[in-house]
């Protein structure tokens, strides 16, 4: 081989090598680019996660309250239904007792009616 040809493959050769150092660098680049990208993702993805935990610490908190106040209104419902229940037996066993002593006493009351 001449030497013409020998630099001619040596040119071809060194022209291949800055081909594949640019296509390197770019790759780094672009490799670098991807890798902000991810990071910058992760980091809002952090951030939302934080705010998620705050929102839940908050719901737990307010769900606490609320069953809390839901226990005590069932306890007043089932102290309503029970005075009810006894409010119903005593006026049965009033109205039942009126009742018979008007029953029992009822010539009298009309013997007095009609007399005055």
């Amino acid at each position: 081989m001449s030497q013409d040809g020998v630099e001619r493959t040596l040119g071809i050769l060194l022209g291949k090598l800055e081909g594949i150092e640019k296509a390197i660098a770019q790759a780094d680049d672009q490799a670098a680019t991807h890798r902000a990208t991810v990071h910058w993702r992760l980091d809002t993805m952090v951030g939302e996660v934080g705010d998620l935990r705050a929102e839940v610490a908050t719901m737990k908190a307010d769900v606490k309250d609320s069953k809390a106040i839901t226990d005590e209104v069932k306890q007043w419902k089932q102290r309503g239904i029970g005075a009810l229940f006894v409010s119903g037996i005593a006026g049965t066993a009033i109205g039942g007792t009126a009742m018979a002593f008007v029953i029992y006493w009822w010539e009298a009351i009309m013997r007095v009616l009609r007399s005055a």
